[in-house]
Order: structure tokens, then sequence, then C-alpha cells
């Protein structure tokens, strides 16, 4: 019996097991941080897996704290009794009324008491929480739809289409946008002191409705369907081709090049590339239409620079570079909204227990029969100075 009640405890009562759940998520973040791969830790199936066994784990500790919280004994004799006790003149039955009448309840033989507490429901409050926090997290997790676009000055592009995107990321229940509307973008700002980190005008034209302009910009967002629609960044891609001068082709290919968090000298965008015989770097000033390119191979590196003009080209080394085409897009993230109202609530929720919890000690006491005379062993309160008070 008592081997049953130490098990239940642990499982249900004991915070230790909750920190088997916290293992998952911090070798996740170290994997991010540190760049490196640790196994479960790259795959968000796992830490979708054990967010679900979390919520679950928590749910069944939820539910017992509610079903033990009307009961006049709740956190029972065997839970952590200390080992000190205090031996008293006065008879058992005498300090069992005293503490009777403060608020104390006694189990069937008198051996045990414990008064009501606040901590105890901020023990519910926790779990309560944390249950919704992973839920409701694990359910967007299950519902997510993140697409991204690159998309420039042109034709209406639909949004619903999956063959619009560049990349998706779904959930195992994410279902594909049915109901956005049409964008087209008739105009794109490169960064200035207006917009730090660029713009784009863009037309919304959903099917049942007036279309309507306005301007994107990174920090910002539109929320359509449940869908936020947002521009996080102007980005070129530039057609590089590099040859040997006997015309054998080393590089051709699109090179995605994105804004500097810093300029450097003129040049405000930069992106790597890397084919199977040389790599290096593009810089872009796109104010002059004006690249630098950086060529390594091996231990050799070339610069030159590049304005972009159909057909031009330049020498440099043993290299002949040009730009076929450049292309100038906007990145557009689609993302199925989350409840971010309902998992910042119950993180104040759970948080808020905690700090109840954390305050607000149990108050039990442990009684033993000794003729005339009786040893008290007690938790969360001075027992000798309450049973002189009362005295």
């Amino acid at each position: 019996m008592k081997a049953e009640s130490t098990f239940s405890r642990l499982a249900l009562v004991s915070p230790w097991p909750l920190l088997i759940f916290i293992v998952i998520p911090f070798l996740v973040i170290l994997s991010i941080t540190k760049q490196i791969t640790i196994p479960l830790a790259g795959s968000p199936t796992s830490l979708l897996i054990n967010n679900i066994c979390f919520a679950s784990f928590v749910l069944c500790r939820l539910l017992r704290y509610l079903v033990v919280m009307g009961r006049s004994i709740r956190y029972g004799k065997l839970y952590k009794q200390p080992e000190h006790a205090v031996t008293l003149t006065v008879p058992a039955v005498d300090v069992r009324s005293t503490l009777s009448r403060a608020g104390y309840f006694f189990n069937a033989d008198g051996s045990y008491g414990e008064k009501r507490d606040l901590g105890y429901f901020g023990t519910i409050l926790l779990y309560g929480g944390l249950f919704v926090l992973l839920s409701v997290g694990c359910w967007d997790n299950l519902q997510q739809f993140h697409g991204v676009l690159l998309d420039g000055m042109g034709p209406s592009t639909n949004l619903n289409k999956v063959e619009s995107y560049r990349s998706i990321t779904k959930g195992a229940l994410a279902a594909t946008p049915a109901s956005l509307p049409q964008m087209q973008i008739v105009s794109q700002m490169l960064p200035d002191s207006m917009y730090p980190r660029g713009a784009t005008e863009v037309i919304f034209k959903p099917d049942d409705g007036n279309a309507e302009k306005m301007i994107l910009k990174p920090g910002s967002h539109v929320t359509y369907s449940g869908y936020d629609i947002d521009m996080t960044k102007i980005v070129f891609e530039p057609q590089i081709v590099i040859t040997t001068k006997d015309s054998k082709t080393l590089y051709d290919a699109l090179v995605r090049i994105d804004p500097l968090v810093q300029k450097r000298g003129v040049y405000s965008f930069y992106g790597l590339f890397q084919g199977a015989y040389i790599g290096g770097g593009v810089y872009y000033q796109p104010e002059k239409n004006s690249f630098m390119v950086v060529i390594t191979r091996g231990d050799k590196k070339v610069v030159t620079d590049l304005v972009f003009q159909v057909d031009q080209k330049v020498t440099a080394g043993d290299y002949i570079i040009s730009c076929a085409k450049l292309g100038q897009w906007s990145e557009i993230h689609v993302i199925h909204r989350r409840h971010k109202s309902a998992l910042i609530t119950a993180a104040l929720v759970a948080l808020f227990g905690l700090l109840v919890r954390i305050m607000i000690c149990p108050q039990r006491v442990w009684l033993e029969e000794s003729g005339e005379r009786s040893r008290i062993s007690s938790v969360g309160v001075n027992i000798v100075g309450l049973l002189g008070a009362e005295g």
C-alpha cells in the first residue's frame, strides 16, 4: 500500500518527473544556438510529441488536484513527513481539539491533520495554465501553415494556390488556404529613412469584396480569414554567370542576396553562392544597379565590379563574369494565426499559480499518542507557538 502510494505521488504530485519534458526543448534550443546536430532535436515532430505527452501528464495532475480539492485531507499523511518532532506535556486529544478550533482537519485515527491553504489553489492554477498553454500550442502546431513567397511587380498572385509559394511548412492537420485574396504588388520601396527595412505597396483583391490598397512593411501584418500576411524584406536574385576565357562554364545560377544589417561601403545587399568548382559572394548597390563579385577558388580570391546590363561582361583574372538577369522580390509570409492571447493568458495564470504555491506553504501536523504527553511534528506552522497562543 505504501509502495503504491509512493508511486502515485511520484507520478501525480512530485515536481521532479516534470523535468523529463524539459529535456527535448533544451536540446532544441542548444542545437539552434550552437548550430550543432543533436538527436531528437532536429525534428519538429519530436518536440510536438513531447509537448502532447507533457500536456497529458499535466492534465492527469490537474484532474487529481481537482478531485482532491473537496476533501478535508488533501496532501495525506505519507507526503513529506518531517523527521524532527517535539514532545508536549499535553495529551493528544487536547492538541487535536486546539488545532481543530484553529481550522485543522484530522484523519480518522487523529494521527495527521492539515489546514486548507491557498497554495493548493495556486497549484491548480499552475497546472491549469500549463495545460491550456501546452494544449493550445500543440493545436496551433498541428494546424500550422507557413508559406513563403517571393513576389514582384506584375500580375496578381493567388495566395490560395500551393504553386505560388517558394516553401511551405504545414502541420499534420493544416489545410491549404482557400479564402485568401489575390495580391498584386504595385511598387517596392528600398530601405531608406522612411522605411529602414524597405516596404511593399500591394493591392488585395478578395473574391467577394472591394480591392484594398495598403503598404506592407516588416513588423506589421494584415489579417485575412485567420491568416497573417506580412512582408519581411526586399531581396534580389541576380543570375550570375562565370566562365573561363575558353568558355567553360564554372557557375550559372540565381544568387539570393538579402539586406545587410549594416552597409559595407556603398553596398547594402549581400548573398553567398557555391558551385561545383568555385564559390564566393555578391554585394549589390541597388541605387546604381552595381555589383561587387568576390570569387574564391582554393586559396585564390578575385574581386571585380559589375554594372547590371544585359550582355555586359567583365574579365577578372581567369574569369569572365556577367549577370544574365536580375529579379527584385518582396519576401511575403502567409501564416495561420496562432492563439497568442490564449497562450499569453495561460502562461501568466501558470506563473501566478507558481508564485502563490511558493509563497504559501501547506500547514500540516503529525500527532502521536504518548499517555499524558504527545509528540508532534509540523510543516508550514510554528506549532508550539500556535498551541501556546491558543492556550
